[in-house]
């Protein structure tokens, strides 16, 4: 089977695509932010969304770094890396927001279920690509706190709502 090579034009213009897809979720983020102070997480679910599309722009570029034309690659990848390092810290910062916010209520939205699996899920992925070795030295000691605290957060709204998080079978 013959690899397909990709040209680096090719490749910077997906790595402009995820530069517009970081600014978009910034400014999600930041609505998501504003909402969640009047209990409403509609916002929160168009960022994750965002979040979701990134990610998924990530996986393309990623591949197509391995298999650049003429094997000149690294100032992409670096610009990758710092991109991807830039929504991890994103995501990590709004989702300790967010769930601030649920934790200073008592009764918590419907779904919030599936909310906190993905959530969960979330920052399981976004802790094992910053333990990565050409990410672990680019992290800030902020990040990796905010990333603690995240979880820390997430941890007291699961115990305030035990009945939400039931993984067993249906009755």
């Amino acid at each position: 089977m013959v690899q397909r090579t990709y040209k680096r034009s090719e490749v910077e213009g997906l790595l402009h695509a995820l530069e517009r897809q970081a600014r978009e979720a910034g400014k999600l983020a930041a609505e998501a932010q504003r909402e969640a102070a009047n209990n409403s997480f509609v916002a929160y679910r168009h960022f994750r969304e965002k979040v979701g599309e990134f990610k998924a722009l990530c996986i393309l570029i990623e591949g197509r770094l391995k298999h650049i034309a003429d094997g000149r690659a690294d100032d992409l990848k670096t610009e990758f890396e710092r991109m991807d390092i830039l929504m991890l810290a994103l995501l990590i910062k709004a989702s300790m927001k967010f769930f601030f916010v649920l934790s200073a209520n008592t009764i918590l939205p419907l779904g919030a279920r599936e909310i906190f699996i993905a959530e969960l899920h979330s920052l399981y992925e976004a802790r094992e690509k910053l333990r990565r070795p050409d990410y672990v030295s680019r992290l800030s000691t902020g990040l990796a706190n905010d990333l603690d605290t995240a979880e820390a957060i997430l941890e007291e709204i699961i115990d305030k709502a035990p009945g939400l998080l039931k993984f067993g079978t249906a009755p």
